[in-house]
């Protein structure tokens, strides 16, 4: 489940191969959590894909609470969906550039509005293409997991969100218009072995 970037440094422009990859949250990255969700905080940012990294403030319990998600008989709540939450990091570093969350099935809301796949970049991170290397490693993990395709929402007003789901395979489907009015585009990603022959 790798990634493959490759990046300028240097002054003279010397190339080298970095490998992004996916991580569960652990009490190794107790303090990086930490500051994840102080900059997203301060910076205004979505904490889409988190596992509710917002409601805490202490990094000991939202591990814990994203172990309790990923299993049935350990949900905190009965309505909730079993999910997986991954960090994406560079290999061998502890920097979290990401959040991105895997559902492994639907409630009645993820079915309409949500879909498989939530995820966020870190607001200093953004512009630099880890949303889009973050959504295609968590597909590869979803075809792996059993399923052979995605569904993937985004705000009607989110042309970046738009753009990375387009660029690994979504295709449109059709809106759908929540209680409070906000306008969700669903798109299906095609996973697993016949995922070539899509988008």
């Amino acid at each position: 489940m790798l990634y493959w970037l490759t990046i300028t440094i240097g002054e003279r422009g010397a190339r080298m191969a970095r490998k992004l990859v996916l991580v569960k949250p652990d009490m190794g990255y107790a303090e990086e959590i930490g500051e994840y969700r102080k900059e997203t905080l301060a910076g205004g940012g979505a904490f889409h894909g988190a596992s509710g990294l917002y409601d805490y403030d202490d990094p000991a319990a939202w591990v814990e609470h994203c172990r309790l998600m990923e299993r049935r008989e350990t949900l905190p709540d009965p309505d909730w969906v079993t999910a997986e939450q991954f960090m994406l990091v560079y290999e061998g570093e502890r920097r979290a550039l990401g959040m991105i969350n895997f559902r492994h099935y639907f409630n009645d809301y993820l079915a309409e509005y949500a879909g498989h796949i939530g995820y966020s970049v870190r607001p200093s991170e953004r512009r630099k293409g880890y949303a889009k290397a973050m959504l295609r490693l968590c597909l590869d993990y979803a075809g792996r997991f059993g399923l052979d395709k995605v569904l993937i929402t985004c705000r009607d007003d989110n042309e970046a969100s738009r753009r990375v789901i387009l660029s690994c395979g979504g295709v449109f489907e059709r809106t759908a218009v929540k209680d409070d009015g906000e306008v969700m585009e669903r798109y299906w990603i095609a996973v697993g072995p016949s995922a070539a022959t899509v988008g």
